[in-house]
């Protein structure tokens, strides 16, 4: 018999032989040793009702159940007196928002590409409105934490209405939601200070 055949089926007998013990390994709220076939999407070593419960780390740095930890994705909405084009410069520079010109090269090849990225948009009428999207990173309990952000800096008088609003950058990642929420709206605060 052909030796990566033999490889293969050692594997997958491997794979399978955890379905009997029912101990799976998860890592950030994700089940890493659960297997699915890959054609039909079926589950292989577990019973998606009996998996145990998924576990994550709060922002204490505590093993906690994942359903605990709040909402993965918010928003927050600030009134300023800082006027919307000061609002725009110092929420742009504190968040981690970019613009065309943080590009190495606008006209070039990656460049192009991660402007057509789904999470990045550049919107602007400098005087009136702002609305920007990007990747950001916020960390929480010594861990680092990849975002979806959207932010929509409107003039409002003299001042300022901003809406922030996040997501997990990947959904298998959990974190502290209330704490993210805490860590974000401080960030703009004082961004806006």
């Amino acid at each position: 018999m052909d030796i990566k055949v033999v490889g293969v089926a050692l594997v997958a007998g491997l794979a399978l032989s955890g379905c009997a013990a029912q101990d799976h390994y998860y890592s950030n709220g994700v089940c890493v040793t659960c297997f699915d076939n890959p054609v039909t999407g079926e589950p292989l070593n577990y019973d998606p009702s009996e998996t145990p419960q998924k576990v994550a780390t709060n922002a204490e740095g505590q093993t906690v159940d994942a359903k605990s930890l709040g909402s993965q994705s918010g928003s927050v909405d600030i009134d300023s007196r800082v006027d919307v084009d000061t609002a725009y410069a110092r929420i742009k520079s504190a968040m981690g928002f970019r613009s065309p010109n943080d590009f190495e090269s606008p006209e070039s090849t990656t460049a192009k590409m991660q402007m057509g990225d789904v999470a990045w948009k550049h919107d602007r009428t400098p005087g009136a409105y702002y609305n920007l999207g990007d990747y950001g990173r916020q960390t929480l309990g010594g861990t680092r934490y990849s975002i979806l952000q959207r932010v929509q800096i409107e003039k409002s008088g003299a001042g300022s209405r901003i809406h922030y609003s996040w997501a997990p950058a990947d959904k298998r990642t959990l974190y502290d939601g209330d704490a993210m929420e805490s860590a974000l709206t401080q960030r703009l605060n004082a961004a806006l200070d």
